[in-house]
């Protein structure tokens, strides 16, 4: 039976191999590509197996995209790596960034510790946020969970009023009826923002905000401030609120959730949950 067992694993990490399509993302510095006894200049765009072998010199950088599930798999590390080694160690390290930004708990409130997904790992990596925040450049916040937490904070009846902002946040009303805001991050990491837009009536209707970024999130690092003025009167109906978090999410997702969890309401009055997470009406 054990044998089988062996046999059958043996075969399907075989078939794994033959279907799989690694493709070299990026290449910075010497690197080199040992396959089939042969080593060559590894170069942008050249297809390698998970058998085959990276050697990265002192300062040299490689990426392998993977093109079953979209996923780029970094590596840094000096010497000579199997393929398939050098992406199950990159997929440790994205581990590690799940625990660091967890970490961040100064934004708060503590992550909870249950067993459901408060970050979720990122397949496609940005590099220009990799510089901005290579901690967290590989995780999201589960758009789910953020959207059924921020729902349960709008039902509220002061819609999140007592939060302790964990920075400085001041809001401004420029013009004869605007809106706008200043915020300075005061803690030692980046913070993830965005603002969104209620309108309450027979029902919740959840926007993005005249203030806030329709793709992704704002990211601010630290010592830094971000401001942003809208000079048309805002209507009398909408309540405008910044959705701050340590790590990045996408907004229309959230929104999505948000509005589906305030159409359904199955469950939003009972979330407790404290995730790193403020909602500040502005």
């Amino acid at each position: 039976m054990i044998r089988r067992l062996l046999l059958l694993l043996c075969l399907t990490i075989g078939a794994l191999s033959v279907s799989a399509h690694y493709t070299l993302h990026t290449v910075t510095g010497d690197v080199k590509v040992e396959s089939g006894g042969k080593t060559m200049t590894a170069t942008k765009g050249m297809t390698v197996k998970a058998i085959d072998y990276i050697i990265i010199p002192k300062g040299g950088k490689v990426e392998i995209l993977n093109d079953l599930d979209k996923r780029i798999y970094t590596s840094i590390t000096p010497g000579k790596t199997s393929v398939t080694r050098l992406m199950i160690d990159a997929r440790g390290a994205a581990s590690d960034n799940k625990a660091n930004v967890a970490s961040r708990m100064s934004v708060g409130r503590k992550s909870p510790n249950d067993g459901k997904n408060v970050y979720v790992e990122k397949g496609m990596v940005r590099r220009s946020l990799a510089v901005y925040d290579p901690e967290g450049d590989m995780m999201e916040m589960d758009a789910e969970t953020l959207g059924r937490f921020v729902a349960s904070r709008l039902k509220t009846e002061n819609a999140a009023g007592d939060d302790s902002c964990p920075v400085a946040l001041t809001s401004s009303h420029p013009g004869e009826g605007g809106l706008g805001f200043r915020l300075e991050n005061t803690l030692k990491f980046p913070i993830y923002f965005n603002v969104i837009k209620v309108k309450k009536g027979n029902s919740f209707e959840v926007e993005i905000s005249q203030l806030g970024q329709p793709a992704g999130s704002y990211v601010v690092l630290p010592q830094q401030t971000l401001s942003r003025e809208h000079f048309p009167t805002v209507a009398a109906d909408e309540s405008h609120f910044i959705v701050m978090t340590n790590c990045q999410y996408d907004v229309d997702k959230v929104i999505e959730e948000i509005s589906k969890a305030l159409s359904d309401g199955s469950g939003v009055d009972a979330v407790s949950r404290e995730l790193p997470v403020y909602v500040s009406p502005l």
